[in-house]
C-alpha cells in the first residue's frame, strides 16, 4: 500500500469512526455523562470531516492517488455517515413524550427508522448503479446533487449531537434540528433520482 499522508488520514478516519460510535452507543439522555459523551463525538465528527477534506486535497495536490485511497475514502464516508443515521434511530435516542409530533416521530433525534431506510436504500441504489456502469467502461463520477447530500446529511448530524447535548429543551433549536433532518433525508431522495436520471442517460447512450 502506497503509505502516504492521504492514506494516514483515511485510516486515522476508520479510528475516529470506531471511537465515534461506540460513544453514541454509550449515550443516554438520563445520564449527566449523556451530553459529554454527544460534545465529544460532536468534536470526532467534525475532526473526521477536516481529514476527509485534507485526504482528498493533498491527494489530488501531489498525486498520491492509489487503490487504497480510492476504495476506502469513500466507504469510511459512507460508514461515518449511514451508520450515524443508523445510531440516530436507535434505543437510546427513543422519546417517551406523549407530545411528540410526527415530524420527529418519538426520537429526540428527530431521524426516524424510515429515514434510515431511505439513505441506505440510496446508498445501495447508487452503488450499483456506479459499479455496473463502470464495469461496462463508463465513469460514473459524484455529481453536484451528491455531494450537496453529503453536505446537508453531515450538517443534520452535527446539528442533532449539538442540540441534544447543549440545547435539549429550546424549542426553536429543536425546530432547527427537525428541518435539517428533513432537509438531509429530502436531499438524499432528489440526489438518488438524479444519479438513476444520469445512469440511465449514460447507458442508453452507450447501447447507440
Amino acid at each position: 500500500m502506497n503509505w502516504k499522508l492521504p492514506n494516514q488520514l483515511t485510516v486515522g478516519r476508520i479510528l475516529l469512526a470506531a471511537v465515534f460510535f461506540v460513544l453514541l452507543g454509550l449515550y443516554d439522555a438520563g445520564s449527566a455523562s449523556g451530553p459529554v459523551f454527544l460534545n465529544v463525538a460532536f468534536a470526532i465528527y467534525i475532526l473526521a470531516g477536516v481529514t476527509d477534506v485534507l485526504d482528498g486535497y493533498i491527494a489530488r495536490k501531489y498525486n498520491w492517488i492509489s487503490a487504497f485511497g480510492r476504495i476506502c475514502d469513500p466507504f469510511v464516508d459512507k460508514v461515518l455517515v449511514v451508520g450515524t443515521f443508523v445510531m440516530l434511530a436507535g434505543a437510546n435516542f427513543a422519546s417517551d413524550a406523549a407530545s411528540d409530533s410526527w415530524l420527529v416521530g418519538g426520537m429526540t433525534s428527530g431521524v426516524m427508522p424510515w429515514m434510515v431506510v431511505v439513505i441506505m436504500a440510496r446508498e445501495f441504489i447508487v452503488s450499483a448503479i456506479r459499479g455496473y456502469s463502470e464495469s461496462q467502461g463508463i465513469q460514473f463520477p459524484a455529481t453536484s446533487a451528491g455531494k450537496i447530500k453529503m453536505l446537508l446529511q453531515s450538517v443534520a448530524i452535527c446539528v442533532v449531537l449539538f442540540q441534544l447535548a447543549n440545547l435539549p429543551g429550546v424549542q426553536w433549536a429543536v425546530t432547527v434540528k427537525v428541518v435539517c433532518v428533513w432537509l438531509a433525508v429530502i436531499a438524499t431522495v432528489l440526489s438518488g433520482f438524479a444519479y438513476v436520471g444520469k445512469a440511465r442517460k449514460l447507458l442508453v447512450s452507450n447501447d447507440e
